[in-house]
């Protein structure tokens, strides 16, 4: 559910987002500085984010082990699907979020994860929440307020989504996400409405929706992915918008009029999966007791402001570092996570929740009045 121009994918079940920054950049393959042992391929998305996880995870990897990572992608599970089918795997290893998780599951595409492989004290720095039995959550993207501060200087901004549901206090253009099989987003709709954002699972449908119908008539665009709404910001175009933060972020440190409220953002992990029918079990476990450790997590949030999952990263982050991550102590406990079982559970008609929500949004966007 991203639009790494792969709007899609991240859109399967929680109307979200992307977690990397750009997918402009080549793929790169890296010779091992050790006696080869083998290789193990990550499937991603490519751009600065499997740039930076070069960096920091897949070189030092092959030169603490001798095993090659080399980077591949993208992860969709049309191209997993092919290879199981086929028992021509190619893959090891996808970087890639719950929705498309779920949906290879049902499919039999994955590997369940053997958690006892892991090592215990790194693995207890990681919630709980990320622990899956098919993807272990590493890098932890969030949809937020985030708005522009030429319209909202010195603190005025909205920071409550009851706020960003006040056209009269808080003036100014909105956009929310839409197109693309976007789920709605009814967590903040209920949220404005008083729902406290530890109660808001299950959520009360027809009560969100009643509170979601108040919203629109305050947003001015809809955007199809989370790059337009940047632009949108950057521009002066909107005001505030319902968008990934962590892109906001990066547009802020590339001179752009924006900034973030974390407060009662929606928190949802991006994951290592394996592919069903991997042949390189014992590299992937190294690498992935590699990769969780906290220091190599902080190094790549150094690189990109998406949140580690390990707690331990912040003891290897400065307070000016940890202050612009979603995960850190103190934005995380202004936050909750998704329910990804909530959106993915069977309703009376044979579909998800997240089906027939993003159904209904369909129709509501082309209802009259």
């Amino acid at each position: 559910m991203t639009d790494r121009s792969g709007l899609s994918r991240r859109s399967i079940l929680l109307g979200g987002a992307g977690a990397s920054l750009t997918i402009a950049s080549p793929f790169v393959h890296v010779t091992p500085a050790r006696a080869d042992k083998g290789e193990i391929v990550v499937a991603g998305w490519g751009g600065s984010r499997t740039t930076a996880m070069r960096e920091v995870m897949f070189t030092p990897f092959e030169k603490a082990t001798g095993i090659r990572v080399r980077d591949d992608g993208p992860p969709e599970a049309a191209k997993v699907k092919a290879m199981v089918d086929s028992g021509n795997v190619t893959w090891d290893i996808l970087d890639t979020d719950i929705p498309a998780i779920l949906a290879m599951v049902n499919a039999k595409l994955l590997e369940p994860i053997d958690y006892s492989k892991l090592d215990k004290a790194k693995l207890g720095k990681i919630p709980p929440v990320l622990h899956h039995p098919y993807g272990l959550g590493h890098l932890i993207y969030s949809f937020n307020i985030v708005y522009n501060t030429k319209a909202f200087p010195n603190g005025t901004q909205p920071k409550t989504w009851a706020d960003v549901w006040d056209g009269v206090k808080f003036k100014g253009a909105r956009s929310f996400p839409f197109r693309g099989g976007l789920s709605p987003q009814l967590e903040f709709a209920a949220i404005a409405d008083g729902v406290p954002a530890d109660k808001v699972y299950p959520l009360d449908i027809e009560r969100a929706w009643a509170s979601h119908d108040k919203l629109r008539p305050l947003v001015t665009k809809w955007y199809a992915n989370h790059a337009e709404a940047i632009q949108l910001l950057s521009s002066g175009e909107i005001d505030i918008c319902c968008t990934i933060g962590p892109r906001g972020l990066v547009a802020k440190k590339e001179g752009a009029p924006i900034d973030v409220e974390f407060a009662g953002g929606k928190l949802a992990p991006d994951n290592w999966a394996i592919v069903k029918g991997s042949r390189n079990a014992e590299a992937v476990y190294q690498f992935l007791n590699f990769v969780i450790d906290g220091k190599v997590q902080a190094e790549l949030a150094k690189r990109i402001p998406y949140g580690p999952s390990s707690q331990d990263a912040f003891a290897h982050l400065s307070e000016a570092e940890a202050k612009e991550l979603n995960t850190s102590p103190d934005n995380l406990a202004k936050q909750f996570w998704t329910d990804i079982d909530w959106w993915g559970k069977t309703a009376e008609n044979g579909k998800t929740n997240n089906e027939n929500q993003i159904e209904r949004y369909a129709r509501w966007m082309v209802k009259r009045g």
